[in-house]
């Protein structure tokens, strides 16, 4: 597993441009304008903040993809769906829940509407993966930025996939699963355990 740096890859250039700007603003425009700026740096650079994780691997269970607040856990058809609510509080690296073969089986661009609302799950820009029997469906957010695609292939259980910001993410799994968490619980990505296989 690669070792963990103080600042995601993928907000560097926005970090440094933010910083930039703010700094130009500060010298030749107005000291308000460049302190707001610099007050929007710092808190990009905890946005894009690298938090060091130990995933202990473990073939019995399959752990939290994204650090996010369970919301709702619903059961459709036969399938059980669980709502995850991740905000720019949280650590935004998305890690492979188990060891398996990630395939793409859906990417949408779209729009960045609220994605709790209905209009969301038609037109917000979306990602569905499979994991094996699991499938993770990402719906971006207000405030997430484009999605990248992800390469298919093997990946081990922890191993960080891509990278998002804000939105919702819905873990479907089979009906008769027995889930080890609930609506309202704190997920932590590669620590907690969503269920046992």
């Amino acid at each position: 597993m690669k070792k963990s740096k103080l600042i995601l890859s993928e907000g560097y250039k926005k970090i440094v441009i933010t910083f930039a700007i703010s700094i130009f603003l500060l010298f030749f425009i107005s000291d308000c304008l460049g302190y707001i700026g610099l007050i929007v740096g710092i808190f990009m650079v905890y946005i894009y903040r690298d938090i060091p994780r130990h995933i202990f691997e473990n073939t019995q269970n399959v752990l939290a993809p994204i650090d996010s607040v369970v919301t709702a856990i619903d059961t459709v058809n036969d399938k059980q769906k669980i709502y995850c609510k991740v905000n720019l509080c949280n650590n935004h690296v998305f890690r492979a829940p188990i060891a398996a073969e990630v395939k793409m089986k859906k990417y949408m661009r779209g729009l960045n509407l609220d994605p709790n609302s209905y209009k969301a799950s038609l037109y917000n820009e979306q990602m569905v993966l499979k994991f094996n029997d699991m499938k993770i469906k990402l719906i971006s957010g207000l405030c997430n930025t484009k999605m990248k695609r992800i390469k298919e292939g093997p990946i081990s259980q922890g191993e960080k996939i891509s990278v998002f910001l804000d939105g919702l993410v819905i873990i479907t799994v089979d009906k008769n699963t027995k889930l080890m968490v609930n609506i309202g619980d704190k997920l932590t990505s590669g620590q907690s355990i969503l269920f046992k296989k």
